[in-house]
């Protein structure tokens, strides 16, 4: 009998943890691309062609990811009658793929992580870019971000790509 249940609670465990195992995390920067790209829910790949030069670009926003975006933010509150503490840290990647193109990304890491998250080095990605010029004074910006949250940080960054020095965006 004793056998039995701990059979019956074994088969339950493992049935109840299989949703959690089957979230998929894309773990590389294309694999988040490519999700976007395919219509994934919350998400959106925007096109913008801005009439500045990729070397102005590439500058702005490597002055600006770096100060901008590689933060640590802190949260903590009350749940009921316990303190809750939590962080984000993000971290963002610029890099040149040639004389005229380069690739951003913005990854996040969350503590505490969330159930049956599997993140890559770095944390989770929550956004990309391919930068390209096309011309002296012609850049064209693939952005693919979620719909849902980081509104602050694609206003600002595409507020960047067009060339304005904008203010930080403030961080959740």
């Amino acid at each position: 009998m004793k056998r039995t249940l701990l059979l019956s609670g074994l088969a339950g465990l493992v049935v109840a943890i299989q949703p959690v195992a089957a979230i998929q995390v894309p773990q590389t920067r294309q694999a988040f691309m490519d999700a976007v790209a395919a219509g994934g829910r919350g998400t959106a790949v925007d096109k913008l062609v801005v009439e500045r030069g990729f070397h102005e670009i590439y500058r702005l926003l490597e002055k600006k990811s770096s100060t901008c975006l590689d933060v640590q933010v802190k949260r903590s509150g009350f749940v009921g009658n316990q303190m809750e503490v939590s962080s984000s840290d993000y971290n963002p990647t610029l890099r040149r793929v040639g004389q005229t193109k380069a690739e951003f990304a913005l990854q996040v890491v969350h503590r505490p992580r969330a159930v049956g998250e599997v993140a890559p080095p770095g944390g989770l990605y929550v956004m990309a870019a391919d930068i390209k010029s096309l011309g002296k004074a012609r850049t064209e910006v693939v952005l693919y971000r979620p719909t849902i949250g980081f509104k602050n940080i694609t206003k600002s960054l595409k507020q960047w790509v067009a060339g304005e020095d904008a203010d930080c965006p403030k961080l959740k």
